[in-house]
Parts: C-alpha cells; structure tokens; sequence
C-alpha cells in the first residue's frame, strides 16, 4: 500500500477518479490545483521544502498545505479528454 503512495504502484480507480475530477475542473474552467493567495517565488519554496519531505517522514513529518502547479504530471491529457467530453456532449445536443 505506501508504494502506491509513493507512485511505485498504481491504482486504476484512483487513476480513473483522478481523470474524472481533474477534466471536469478544466471544462468548468477552474485552475487545476487550486488558486494560491502566496508569490510563485514562495509556492516553489513550498514545492522544494516537501518534495522528498515523504523520504524522511520517519524523522519529522512535513505537511504541504500549498496550492502549487508544480505536480510533475503532464496536465494536457486533462485538457484533451475534457475537449473530447465537450464535443461529444456538443453533438449529442445537436442530434437531438
């Protein structure tokens, strides 16, 4: 199970959720993790401080309670699947 945290291992139906609420942010238009009231220069000091924070949570555990765009997950398939949802819904309109 801490495997799949750690993204040695995968879940489909965390996957497949993961694909459903990040689509329909982007086709309602919301960025896809959350707005941030603090600088870029400060979300990427809270992006460095936790990155690893996961390899030494024996030693101190280290919460990231920051909104920050640096996920390392290649976002455009959210956009292409919610522009492929869209469409189908857009026809699905017109051939009623």
């Amino acid at each position: 199970m801490t495997l799949r945290f750690y993204g040695a291992t995968e879940n489909r139906r965390e996957v497949e959720m993961d694909m459903r609420e990040m689509t329909d942010k982007v086709k309602r238009g919301e960025p896809l993790y959350g707005k941030s009231t603090l600088t870029e220069y400060m979300q990427g000091v809270a992006h460095r401080n936790s990155r690893y924070s996961a390899t030494f949570s024996h030693v101190i555990l280290w919460p990231n309670f920051v909104n920050h765009p640096y996920h390392g997950v290649d976002t455009a398939k959210y956009y292409r699947q919610a522009e492929v949802e869209l469409e189908q819904e857009k026809s699905g309109r017109l051939s009623n």
